[in-house]
C-alpha cells in the first residue's frame, strides 16, 4: 500500500485484537495479538507481520469491506453501509 494509505492509521490497536466468526458475524475478543505492544499500541513485528502471523490480513479495500475494523477507523468511517465487528463482551466475575 502507499504511504498515504498507511498514514490513515491512528494507531489505536483495536484491529489487532483477535476476532471470532460466528454465524456470519464478526466479534472482537478481549485477546490482543501476541505482537501488539499494549503500551504503544503498535505492532512489534510490523514489517514481518504477515509472515509471522498469517491471520493478519493486509488492509486492502477488499479486506475492509469484510467488516474487520471498528466503525470509526479512518480506513472505513466513510464507507456507506459499513458493518463493523461486534465489540468484545465484558466478562462477568
Amino acid at each position: 500500500m502507499t504511504d498515504d494509505w498507511e498514514r490513515r492509521c491512528e494507531q489505536c490497536g483495536r484491529c489487532c485484537y483477535e476476532k471470532d466468526f460466528y454465524q456470519g458475524e464478526i466479534y472482537y475478543t478481549s485477546e490482543p495479538c501476541e505482537y501488539l505492544d499494549l503500551r504503544t499500541r503498535r505492532c512489534t513485528v510490523y514489517e514481518r507481520r504477515h509472515e509471522l502471523r498469517p491471520g493478519c490480513a493486509p488492509l486492502t479495500p477488499e479486506v475492509l469491506v469484510m467488516g474487520v475494523l471498528p466503525h470509526d477507523c479512518p480506513y472505513v468511517r466513510d464507507l456507506e453501509d459499513y458493518k463493523a465487528p461486534h465489540p468484545a463482551e465484558e466478562e462477568d466475575g
